[in-house]
């Protein structure tokens, strides 16, 4: 292990040498409380085992899992670069860099759908961008451990039959099943997910590289999901009076 990159709510991600093949790897340690569950923990590496089979360029691709001292692991392609959230916020993004990065995303999310996998965790800060300019979507796979219990699902049913106002923040554990300002409406509601899901929470990240601006943000969490599962975004036209109609026109769709 040679230095900590970062720490999310999945756990904590270092770069480390692999020794067999002398290449840098990055590893993510998932947090005990995640994998504590024997039939979720099975769940999800059945998932893992699927999404390492994806090969694509804009995936990042999977190369081992593994438990020790009841700690698991995932040994993933390191991957140099910057995430899209940090270019969005310190403005490196011109049009058409933000257009070949979303499709590029696409073709590897077309990809892992064509093989049955919901990536479930679509955001800005996990796409990747190299030095040259190549998307890598990561943590394929990985939200299956933040889907909801049954409890979870009924709680945000009774959330969203309330007024806003009394909904407790605490209750905002709904981003277990994914990133608040990302979700899709499905997500947000608690329902089921199916593909469509990645392609609504890929269009809010094709908004905000085009925008700098996130097209759905309440006062709380409880009101951004409130805002997603029944608002209508504002067109990137009216933000940024320079946008081709077409780029509405797509964004709006996904």
């Amino acid at each position: 292990v040679d230095e900590l990159l970062g720490k999310g709510g999945m756990g904590v991600v270092y770069r480390a040498q692999d020794t067999k093949l002398n290449r840098p790897v990055a590893l993510k340690m998932l947090k005990t409380d995640l994998t504590a569950d024997p039939d979720k923990l099975k769940r999800f590496l059945q998932e893992a085992r699927a999404a390492a089979a994806i090969t694509h360029p804009a995936i990042a691709q999977v190369y081992d899992i593994d438990t020790v001292d009841e700690t698991t692991f995932i040994v993933m392609e390191f991957i140099e670069g910057q995430t899209v959230g940090k270019l969005v916020a310190n403005k490196e993004l011109d049009l058409q860099g933000s257009i070949e990065i979303a499709l590029q995303v696409a073709e590897g999310l077309a990809k892992a759908h064509k093989s049955k996998i919901i990536h479930r965790d679509i955001k800005s800060e996990n796409i990747m961008v190299t030095r040259d300019g190549h998307a890598k979507l990561l943590d394929f796979g990985l939200a299956k451990l933040l889907e909801p219990s049954a409890d979870a699902e009924r709680t945000l049913t009774l959330l969203e039959h309330a007024p806003t106002k009394t909904m407790p923040q605490t209750t905002a554990a709904g981003t277990i099943m994914g990133t608040t300002s990302y979700m899709s409406p499905e997500q947000a509601r608690g329902l089921p997910l199916s593909y469509p899901s990645d392609v609504f929470s890929l269009g809010i990240v094709f908004y905000e590289m085009v925008t700098g601006e996130l097209p759905f943000e309440g006062a709380s969490p409880i009101d951004t999901m409130h805002a997603i599962a029944f608002e209508e975004a504002r067109p990137v036209t009216v933000i940024r009076k320079n946008l081709p109609p077409d780029l509405h026109r797509i964004i709006a769709r996904c």
